[in-house]
């Protein structure tokens, strides 16, 4: 998937900061029926071992929060300063 080579250059110093911000992105959305089951039960997974805040904790947060919130996502993810990881997820979608 094209999102996982979008997250993977997410730079490890912003791994913490971009996790909360997605996991807020996902709590608060409206649209939580679209998110397909198992991509929850794979962040509660990570969520349960600690692992969100890893590369392939944060492909899984990148991908619920584009399905359900692809514009805060966007906004969220430039108010952090990367703007690379934004221009290839626009293109993207």
């Amino acid at each position: 998937m094209a999102l996982e080579r979008i997250a993977r250059n997410i730079p490890a110093s912003s791994w913490s900061v971009a996790s909360e911000r997605l996991i807020d992105i996902i709590l608060n959305s409206l649209n939580a029926s679209k998110m397909p089951s198992e991509l929850a039960k794979t962040i509660l997974y990570y969520w349960q071992r600690g692992q969100l805040v890893t590369e392939i904790g944060l492909e899984r947060l990148l991908e619920a929060s584009v399905i359900l919130e692809p514009e805060k996502t966007i906004s969220s993810l430039e108010e952090l300063g990367l703007s690379e990881i934004v221009a290839r997820l626009k293109e993207k979608l």
